[in-house]
C-alpha cells in the first residue's frame, strides 16, 4: 500500500547530512518450503508469511544439537548432554565513555554502553556473542560460541571463567589477556580466538595447554574440544563468557578505540539473564552489563554446570517466560555482515542489522495457556526506535494492551529504525509473525495492529494492505491523511489519537484520515490532545483509551460487500514526502521477498494491467447480503485514558433487516487483469448456480475453480456454477 507521511519523531535534526541510500549485499535465496503452523496463521497472506523458516547451519567439531538453543535471549536449557544458553542480539555495547556510540542505534532507542568498532572487518558488530553452549562427551568437554557476525574469524576473542570448586573464595579473580575486568573464585580460564585456545591457571597465569579451535565461518562459530585431562569436569562449576576484540596474534584483548585507559576491553558478557536485565529504559538489554563493566565486576553475570546433569543427558524445556522477552528468527534474506551505522543511517530507509538472524520483542501474558489459542496485537515501533520500544517507555501501555486482556502482543525489529514496515522491514513483518505462531497458540481472528509514529504509519498501511487479516487497527500519532486506499478498511474498526502540537506527524493528516473514515461510514474514534506535542504523547504513556478500542476484537471473514484499491507496484502517493529524506527511500518493493498485494476476502490473486495507476475491486455477494447499516456520528470531551482531556470522535453503526438472499454476485473493476473468485467463501453452495455480474473498464480475466472468463471492456453477465473448487 501507501504512505502519505512519515513521522521523522526526534533524529530528524540529523538529515540534512544524511548519505544517499547505501547498497546491500543482500543474499536473497528466500526458502520456497511452506510450512503448516497449526491453523493459528490467516490465509491470503503474503507468501512470506507461510514461507519455512530455514536452518542454521551445523557448526564444525561440534558433536552435539544445533537446535537445541533458547528461542529466548537471557535463558539457557539442557539438552543433548549439554547446556544451551542464548545472549541478546546486538548487546555489544561495552560500557560508557566519552563517545556517543553509534547513532544508528542510540538515537530514540540508546544503548547504554557506548563502545564503537573500528573501521573495517569487525562490521559495528564483531564481538557480540549470539549463543553459547557446553557439551559433555565421553572422554572431553566442547566449549562452544556463537557470534552474531564473523565476516572476518581474527576480529573477536572470548574468554570462560571457570570456577570449578564452586567456591568464590578460592582462586583468583582478575580475568587474564587483557579483558580488564574481575570476578570472584576464578580457578581456570580459556581464552579462545581463531588462532587457538589457551588454557590458563589463575590466578598464576601458567598456560596449562594449548589447543586448536574449530573455526566455522558458515555457522559463525568457534568450538574447543578439551580432553578430560585437562580440566577434569567433576561436581559443579560456575562459567562467566566475554567477549571483545583480538590482538594481532589472538592471544589477548585489544583496547577498543573509545574506551578510555581504566576501562575494561569487553564489548559483550553473556549469561545475563531476563531478570537482570530489566526493560525499563532498556532498549538492547545492556543496562546491567553497562554498570557491571562501568565497575570492572562481572560477577553477577554466571551460569552453573553439574557436569553429572549433563552426563545424564538431563533435559529441560526451551524456556518460555512472561512478561517482556527478546526473542530470534532466522530470515531467509541474509543482507550481508553486521550492522550499519552512523548519522546518514537513520533516515535512508534502508536495514540496519543486516544478518539472517533477527531479534523481536514479545509480550506473553501471565494468563497464557498453549490450550487456548490468544489474541495476537502488534505494537510496531517508531523511526529511530527498536522492537524493545514499549517494553522500554510504556509499561502502563503494556500491562493494559496485553497483560489486561490476555494478549500476546509483539513489536519486530523491521531490520532497522527505519523501515517504514515496507520492503525489507515488511518481509520482517510476517516472518516474525509466523515465528510467534510457531511459538505460540494464536486465534487468527483476534489479531489487531497497533504502532506509534511511523509504527502507526505502518498501521494504516498494512491494514489497507491486508484488510481481511485484521480485526482492528489503532494508530498513535500516525495519521495517513487522505487516501485512496482507506476504502478498504470498511471492515475493521480503526482508531485515530495524535496532539494538536504534534511537531512531526501534523494534526490535520489524522483529521484528513478522520474526515474520509466519517465521509466513507466507517467505525473509527480519533482523540484529539490539544495540549499534547509528539514525543511527550509516548513518554506519557497515557494510552489507556487507545488500549480499550482494542477490547474484544473479531475479525470479519467474508463479508458480503467491500471494495479494495491498491497501488500495483506498491508504490506511495505522495512521493514528495521523501524529499525530507536527502539518500531517499527505495519505495518500489524489491521483487521475490514474498510481500504485497494479495487479494481481499473472496477475492484472491489480484493483478492490474498497469503499475502506474491505482486498481479497485468492487465486489458484492448476493448469497451474503449485508444488512442494512446506520451510521452514527458523536463528538465529546474524553476526560480519562490520555494524557489529558481529548476531544472524542466516534462513530458507530447500527444494523438493520438483512435483504433476501440472491445467487448474483457483483465485481466493478479498474485496471484489474485478473483475480479469481472463491464461490464458497462469497456464500454459494457447492454446486450452486448464478449469475457473475461484471464492470470493467478493460481486458480481464476472472478464475473460478477451474474456469477462466475472459472478458472485454464493458458490462457482463456470466452464468456461475460452483463445481466446488472454489
Amino acid at each position: 500500500m501507501r504512505l502519505t507521511a512519515i513521522a521523522l519523531v526526534a533524529a530528524a535534526s540529523v538529515v540534512a547530512g544524511a548519505a544517499p541510500a547505501s547498497a546491500l549485499a543482500a543474499t536473497h535465496r528466500p526458502s520456497r518450503a511452506v510450512a503448516t503452523v497449526r491453523g493459528d496463521l490467516p490465509a491470503d497472506a503474503p507468501r512470506a508469511l507461510y514461507r519455512r523458516e530455514p536452518r542454521l547451519p551445523a557448526a564444525n567439531g561440534w558433536p552435539g544439537s544445533n537446535e537445541a538453543f533458547p528461542r529466548t535471549s537471557g535463558t539457557g536449557r539442557l539438552a543433548d548432554g549439554g547446556f544451551y544458553w542464548t545472549d541478546f542480539l546486538y548487546d555489544d555495547h561495552g560500557t560508557t565513555t566519552a563517545s556517543v556510540g553509534d547513532i544508528a542505534v542510540t538515537a530514540g532507542s540508546p544503548s547504554f554502553g557506548t563502545y564503537t568498532y573500528p573501521p573495517g572487518a569487525a562490521h559495528n558488530n564483531g564481538a557480540d556473542i549470539f549463543r553459547t553452549a557446553v557439551l559433555r562427551r565421553a572422554h572431553a568437554t566442547y566449549w562452544r560460541v556463537d557470534w552474531t557476525t564473523l565476516a572476518s574469524p581474527r576480529v573477536p576473542i572470548a574468554e570462560w571463567t571457570f570456577d570449578r570448586d564452586a567456591d568464590p573464595k578460592t582462586g583468583g579473580s582478575t580475568w587474564p589477556a587483557g579483558a580488564g575486568v574481575r570476578s570472584a573464585g576464578i580457578d581456570t580460564a580459556m581464552v579462545v580466538s581463531s588462532q587457538g585456545a589457551r588454557v590458563l591457571a589463575v590466578p598464576s597465569g601458567r598456560l596449562i595447554r594449548r589447543l586448536p579451535v574449530t573455526v566455522d565461518r558458515r555457522a559463525q562459530s568457534f568450538v574447543v574440544r578439551v580432553p578430560d585431562s585437562v580440566l577434569r569436569p567433576t561436581g559443579r562449576w560456575r562459567i562467566r563468557l566475554a567477549a571483545g576484540l583480538a590482538n594481532p596474534a589472538g592471544t589477548g584483548f585489544a583496547r577498543p578505540p573509545d574506551a578510555l585507559p581504566t576501562e575494561p576491553a569487553v564489548y559483550n558478557v553473556t549469561f545475563r539473564s531476563i531478570a537482570q536485565e530489566a526493560p525499563r529504559f532498556n532498549f538492547w538489554d545492556d543496562v546491567a552489563q553497562t554498570r557491571q563493566l562501568l565497575a570492572g565486576n562481572v560477577t553477577p553475570f554466571s551460569a552453573t554446570v553439574r557436569w553429572s546433569r549433563l552426563a545424564h543427558r538431563v533435559r529441560t524445556p526451551q524456556p518460555r517466560p512472561t512478561g517482556w522477552s527478546d526473542r530470534w528468527y532466522v530470515s531467509d534474506v541474509d543482507l550481508g555482515a553486521g550492522m550499519v551505522a552512523g548519522a546518514s543511517t537513520i533516515l535512508d530507509g534502508d536495514p540496519n542489522y543486516l544478518g539472517r538472524v533477527q531479534p523481536y520483542a514479545v509480550y506473553v501474558p501471565t494468563s497464557y495457556r498453549p490450550r487456548h489459542p490468544a489474541p495476537l496485537t502488534f505494537l510496531l515501533h517508531s523511526l529511530t526506535q527498536d522492537h524493545n520500544q514499549y517494553a522500554a517507555t510504556t509499561p502502563r501501555f503494556s500491562r493494559l494492551a496485553c497483560q489486561d486482556r490476555h494478549a500476546i502482543c509483539v513489536t519486530p525489529l523491521g531490520r532497522g529504525p527505519d523501515g517504514n514496515y515496507w520492503d525489507y522491514a515488511e518481509l520482517d513483518f510476517w516472518q516474525v509473525w509466523h515465528a510467534v505462531a510457531k511459538a505460540y497458540r494464536l486465534n487468527p481472528n483476534r489479531t489487531i495492529l497497533s504502532g506509534y509514529s511511523m509504527g502507526g504509519i505502518g498501521t494504516n498501511s498494512l491494514a489497507m494492505a491486508h484488510p481481511d487479516l485484521f480485526a482492528k487497527a489503532v494508530s498513535l500519532a500516525g495519521g495517513i491523511g487522505t487516501d485512496p486506499s482507506v476504502v478498504n478498511l470498511r471492515w475493521i474498526p480503526t482508531y485515530l489519537a495524535g496532539g494538536l502540537a504534534d511537531e512531526l506527524v501534523p494534526v490535520t493528516l489524522e483529521a484528513a484520515e478522520a474526515n474520509q473514515l466519517a465521509a466513507l461510514g466507517n467505525r473509527f474514534r480519533w482523540l484529539l490532545y490539544p495540549a499534547t506535542d509528539h514525543i511527550a504523547f509516548e513518554l506519557e504513556d497515557a494510552f489507556g483509551d487507545a488500549a480499550h478500542y482494542m477490547d474484544n476484537p473479531r475479525r470479519v471473514r467474508n463479508p458480503g460487500s467491500f471494495t479494495f484499491t491498491w497501488v500495483p507496484r506498491n508504490t506511495p502517493t505522495s512521493l514528495d514526502q521523501t524529499k525530507l529524506l536527502s539518500g531517499g527511500i527505495p519505495w518500489t518493493q524489491r521483487p521475490g521477498l514474498g510481500v504485497g498485494t494479495t487479494g481481499d476476502y473472496w477475492v484472491r490473486d489480484l493483478t492490474a494491467r498497469s503499475a502506474s495507476r491505482d486498481a479497485t475491486v468492487a465486489a458484492h455477494s448476493g448469497e451474503r447480503p449485508e444488512r442494512a447499516v446506520t451510521s452514527h456520528l458523536t463528538r465529546n470531551v474524553a476526560l480519562s485514558g490520555g494524557p489529558g482531556p481529548g476531544l472524542a470522535t466516534t462513530q458507530t453503526w447500527t444494523r438493520g433487516r438483512r435483504p433476501a438472499a440472491k445467487p448474483v454476485i457483483t465485481l466493478r473493476l479498474t485496471n484489474v487483469r485478473s483475480l479469481r473468485v472463491l464461490p464458497a467463501a462469497a456464500g454459494f453452495a457447492a454446486g450452486h448456480a448464478g449469475r457473475l455480474r461484471v464492470t470493467t473498464d478493460g481486458r480481464t480475466t476472472i478464475h473460478v475453480g477451474d474456469r477462466a472468463i475472459h472478458l472485454g471492456r464493458g458490462h457482463h453477465v456470466v452464468r456461475l456454477q460452483d463445481d466446488g473448487n472454489g
